[in-house]
This record gives structure tokens, sequence and C-alpha cells, in this order.
């Protein structure tokens, strides 16, 4: 039996449609606007977004992914700015170099699909202005955020274990219950992380980092 083809958008303004429910595996959507566009609870396995614009600065608008399977999804050069992802289904769903300020993933589930015995996930975000989003309530470890501005980042309840940072901007993040164990942030840039409230351990860094992880236990390090 032959494949039908994957659906693919391209140049097209989508703007306030609905796309809920619907079953897009593996669509394309290159080039398009998608302001006010709502693809809530819609099937988007392995779909590609390529330069796309979600987001209107004078309406505020931008596009509702909630609920919505994203499983090895793409994003790639898209402004999904104030974008609501959440609870969605995202294992190994990828951004690169996209503009994702105050994007909101929480309670995504980016784990294997039910079934696995091992509790791997899958999540990658790399060259992203990540700035004000949120990371809630997400079991995210191993994965990787590789230089992204992620400052005011939000990531209460977040398991972030084994995951690396590299190059990754993540000054004045917050987040309670948050676990960084064996995390690998030599390369980034924080100046919150405080032990004493967040599981770091075994996290790698750099001696100079280690002057960052002082200051919010409040010790003054003099120069010599």
């Amino acid at each position: 039996m032959t494949k039908s083809r994957p659906p693919l958008f391209e140049h097209a303004d989508l703007s306030g449609q609905s796309f809920d429910q619907q079953e897009l595996s593996r669509a394309v959507f290159d080039h398009c606007t998608l302001v006010g566009c709502s693809f809530r609870g819609a099937d988007l396995t392995d779909a590609t977004f390529s330069h796309c614009n979600a987001f209107s600065p004078d309406t505020d608008e931008s596009v509702d992914f909630a609920f919505a399977i994203l499983r090895e999804a793409r994003f790639e050069h898209c402004d999904l700015t104030a974008g609501d992802f959440s609870n969605t289904r995202s294992y190994d769903l990828q951004f690169h170099n996209c503009q994702i300020q105050g994007v909101d993933l929480t309670g995504s589930d980016f784990m294997l699909p039910v079934g696995s015995r091992s509790q791997l996930a899958a999540f990658t975000m790399k060259g992203c202005n990540f700035a004000y989003g949120n990371l809630s309530n997400t079991f995210l470890k191993g994965c990787n955020f590789v230089e992204c501005r992620m400052i005011e980042a939000a990531i209460h309840n977040c398991v972030l274990d084994d995951a690396t940072f590299t190059g990754s901007d993540l000054r004045n993040i917050s987040g309670t219950a948050v676990s960084l164990k064996g995390a690998d942030l030599r390369e980034a840039i924080f100046n919150n992380l405080d032990p004493r409230k967040i599981d770091m351990t075994g996290v790698r860094i750099t001696p100079a980092q280690t002057l960052w992880l002082l200051e919010p236990l409040g010790v003054i390090v003099e120069p010599d």
C-alpha cells in the first residue's frame, strides 16, 4: 500500500486557523505565518516547521500547541514567542535557532513512549532565545541546551540530571524542587544556583565558575 503524502504548507498565511486534533504526521510548514493558529491535540509526529512566524508584536498573539503530539518534531529558524507548548508529548522535540522567548513547555512529556522500561528523555534546544520561558514539571534527564539564552526561565519541579548546558546563559533562572545531578555546566553562565536548594551532586563546572556558586551562599571571596 502506498503511503499518503505528508501535508505540505509553503509560504502560506495560516493565521487564526484551527488544526485542533488533526492528523499531521510528517507535515512540513515552510515560511508560514502561524499567528493565532491552534494545533491543540494535533498529531505532529515527525513534523517540520522551518522559517515560520507565529507571533504578532502588535496583538501579542502567538500559536497554541497545547496537548499536541510533537514526537521527533523539529522547529528551525522560527519565531514562536509566547507560544503555548504545555502538556505536549514531545520525545525528541528539537528547537534550532528559534525565538522562543516566553514559550510555555510546562508539563510536557519528553520521555520515551509508554512501554519503555528505562527513563530516557530526549529534547534539544540549540541557538535559541528561551528567556522567560517555562520548563516546570518536566523530566529532562540527559537533554541538551546548547548556546541558548535562558535568563529568567522557570524550572520548578524540573529534573535536569546529566543535562548539557554548553554556552548557555542561565542567569536569574528560578525553580523549586530542581535536580541538576551530573549536569554539565562548563561554558555556561549562571549567577543564582544555590546548592542548598538545588541537588547539584556531581555537577561539572570549571574552577572559575566555583565563585558563582559561592555568591548565593553569601561567601565573599577576596582577591589575593
